[in-house]
């Protein structure tokens, strides 16, 4: 079976972009911190799909949007865990970034891939 990789890397491209405008509008803008949200991105979203891409595969359970909302709150609890453990911040405001990111990258994903 042959796995479309283009959708993903721009599923993973437009995840990464949008995130990235979100953590500056909450005025992350030094290079390290960018650079922490595109390597979190690079962990999650590819283990995201991946599971995803197994399921389906493997036909282990239905995917609805039920389960996507939970994947996806798992996403953004591993992803404010990340950001707590190496920015070092206020954990409310990672939790908040966190949450919103998620939120705007699910949002534009919905219109753009569906």
């Amino acid at each position: 079976m042959l796995i479309n990789s283009g959708s993903y890397l721009i599923a993973l491209l437009l995840t990464i972009a949008i995130e990235i405008i979100v953590a500056i509008f909450f005025g992350f803008r030094k290079k390290s911190e960018i650079a922490t949200i595109i390597l979190i991105n690079l962990i999650t979203n590819p283990l995201l799909n991946y599971l995803l891409f197994i399921n389906g595969y493997f036909g282990i359970s239905t995917i609805n949007t039920t389960t996507i909302i939970f994947l996806e709150l798992l996403v953004i609890l591993v992803e404010w865990l990340l950001l707590s453990f190496t920015l070092q911040q206020n954990p409310k405001k990672l939790f908040t970034l966190s949450l919103v990111m998620n939120f705007c990258s699910y949002i534009a994903g919905v219109f753009i891939f569906r």
